[in-house]
């Protein structure tokens, strides 16, 4: 349904205003300067990364020789950034490794698997029928099990039905799944990575299953509950995925600095995701906490659905939990080594994803 565009203002304003009060209390919004510097560092990683994730797609060819054409520079960018944040989380939950061979396969792996979960949530939010479709097809073919014994070459594109196979973005998403179970066992060879593998394995099952969940919602198969509990594991669990792959440990005590950051990714995603998640009826668990009954029960729910969130407060209360997981998760991170260039660029995101402007404007 079409929100109208009164209530869209005001929402969008009480969440820029709410999320940008928190964040700069506790000193996680950047100067201009600063976030000037990490969003060109971003953009310089993303280019490099993609020109390295295009030869792992692509093994079959020589080095260089695979060009991507994007529409424009600008999707080129964003494919780019996408790649970015998953290595920059992958440095920000990792111990300092300088030199280290297979740290820089690890973080090109977590890029790989952060820009295929942001493309397989673009199909499923563009396209649900052809998201399930595809999540259906993901799953037949034993994700979980290559993360122990590797595909053979192309595994995923072969299984693909029509019309699938002949969408470029689809295909593309199928290329980086592959190329990220080929970096999985490169940065985790063997019998010393198995346990990992597996971790990564069964966490992979559950990103899938709360995905589809999320897409499908069958109707009275789910309590609100059993939603919310799955609008949290399509954001935290990859998070605690790329925290398995950066640490290169199965086991982790709780909580996590990834499940700090994805927690408090979560809270902000469906925050500024307000209003087109009201508009299209799509899981959002501040929506889901203030309906009135099943969500949506009905298109035309939306607009007064909205109206409650802003009636109750749920903003400001948000937006401050967001910034405490937030805030919890970087010191978590930096308490175990992190990279400290990596905090001012996971920041960086941060205000793109929220678009919060630089601390002072």
């Amino acid at each position: 349904m079409e929100i109208p565009e009164e209530l869209r203002r005001a929402v969008d304003d009480a969440v820029n205003r709410s999320l940008s009060s928190e964040l700069d209390a506790r000193g996680l919004l950047l100067a201009p300067a600063a976030l000037e510097a990490a969003t060109a560092d971003a953009v310089r990683a993303g280019a490099d990364l993609l020109r390295r994730a295009v030869e792992h797609c692509y093994p079959d060819g020589r080095a260089g020789a695979y060009r991507i054409e994007f529409d424009d520079d600008r999707a080129a960018e964003r494919i780019g950034l996408g790649l970015a944040f998953g290595s920059v989380t992958a440095h920000l939950l990792a111990p300092r490794r300088v030199g280290d061979e297979r740290a820089a396969t690890t973080a090109l792996s977590c890029a790989v698997f952060n820009l295929a979960v942001g493309l397989v949530d673009g199909v499923c939010d563009g396209a649900p029928p052809l998201g399930l479709e595809l999540l259906r097809t993901v799953r037949s073919v034993d994700l979980t099990g290559a993360a122990t014994e590797p595909w053979p070459d192309g595994r995923l594109r072969a299984a693909l039905p029509e019309p699938l196979r002949t969408d470029p973005t689809v295909v593309f998403t199928a290329r980086l799944v592959e190329a990220f179970v080929r970096l999985l066992h490169l940065g985790h060879p063997a019998e010393p990575g198995a346990a990992l593998r597996e971790r990564v394995g069964a966490r992979l099952a559950e990103a899938l299953a709360a995905e589809h969940l999320s897409v499908r919602r069958p109707a009275g198969a789910t309590t609100r509950d059993q939603l919310v509990g799955c609008s949290r594991g399509t954001s935290v669990l990859p998070f605690q995925i790329i925290e398995h792959l950066a640490t290169g440990l199965p086991t982790l005590p709780p909580p996590t600095a990834g499940t700090l950051l994805g927690e408090a990714m979560w809270r902000i995603d469906d925050l500024v995701d307000l209003c087109q998640d009201a508009g299209d009826g799509a899981l959002n668990a501040v929506l889901l906490a203030a309906a009135d009954g099943p969500w949506p029960a009905d298109p035309r729910d939306g607009a007064a659905t909205l109206e409650r969130v802003l009636d109750s407060g749920a903003v400001p209360a948000l937006a401050a939990e967001a910034a405490a997981r937030l805030e919890a998760g970087l010191t978590a991170a930096a308490a175990g080594g992190a990279e400290s260039r990596a905090r001012p660029l996971f920041l960086s995101f941060v205000h793109r994803y929220a678009g919060i402007a630089p601390r002072g404007r």
